[in-house]
């Protein structure tokens, strides 16, 4: 009989053994991932800061075009108070001039009266006087 022996091939694996050197560039590829999370964080902040400010810029600028609106409104109302009061200015100096031209009239017309009284008065104590021996008093 023939012996047959079956032999299995079996090679050993290595284990998974690092080096210093394989523990360097390990160590130098975690750091290199720290300063690049850090540098990405403080990209992503300082990102976030622009925005934070870009918001409050555009909260401030509504309120500015807010304050811009009332500005405006009461601009239009303060015109029609002050065009109000110009009107209400012509219309009592117009009535305060009819009113001291009216007076002058009122006044020469009673100056001319008066004074052709004063005539007639004393035509009469002419007359008086001619006729009756009469003695003014004055």
């Amino acid at each position: 009989m023939i012996n047959t022996k079956s032999e299995i091939a079996v090679t050993s694996s290595p284990s998974a053994q690092f080096t210093l050197q394989d523990t360097g560039i390990s160590i130098g590829i975690i750091a290199s991932l720290v300063m690049l999370s850090g540098v990405a964080i403080s990209l992503i902040s300082k990102i976030n800061k622009i925005s934070f400010t870009v918001d409050g810029i555009q909260e401030t600028l509504k309120l500015h075009a807010s304050n811009a609106e009332k500005i405006k409104d009461l601009d239009k109302r303060l015109d029609i108070h002050l065009q109000d009061y110009v009107n209400y200015k012509d219309a009592n100096l117009l009535s305060h001039n009819g009113l001291d031209e009216l007076i002058q009239h009122k006044w020469q017309r009673s100056e001319n009266e008066f004074n052709a009284i004063k005539q007639s008065i004393k035509e009469l104590q002419g007359f008086l006087n001619r006729t009756n021996d009469f003695k003014v008093r004055e």
